[in-house]
């Protein structure tokens, strides 16, 4: 799976997707950004790694379903995540955060 493979199925659940920031972006929308990059090497070449990306998808409705429409769309596309919620009160938003693992062949793109 790719980075840009991940944007297009998370545009599955709402076309409100971007990368590290929303600028100006109202909910319900998703932000992903990858943070590291946990690689293998042999004989200076990688060989496999993972990229570390946390998708975050903030809402305004706190019954909104796209939060487990997420998570089920991440485990049938075997990707491993951890998840969590948290509310804001001061903008009465629900943020959804999941934070997910990508297994690369060893390309820093994140290309399986």
């Amino acid at each position: 799976m790719t980075l840009n493979g991940l944007e297009e199925l998370l545009k599955s659940i709402t076309p409100n997707v971007f990368y590290v920031e929303a600028e100006k972006a109202q909910p319900p929308y998703i932000v992903y950004d990858d943070y590291r990059l946990n690689q293998m090497h042999a004989d200076n070449k990688p060989l496999t790694g993972a990229w570390r990306v946390q998708v975050d998808y903030y809402t305004k409705n706190r019954n909104d379903n796209n939060g487990d429409n997420i998570a089920n769309l991440l485990r049938d596309s075997e990707i491993p995540y951890r998840r969590s919620k948290t509310y804001d009160p001061d903008v009465k938003w629900v943020r959804h955060i999941y934070d997910c693992e990508l297994v690369t062949n060893g390309t820093e793109d994140g290309q399986v």
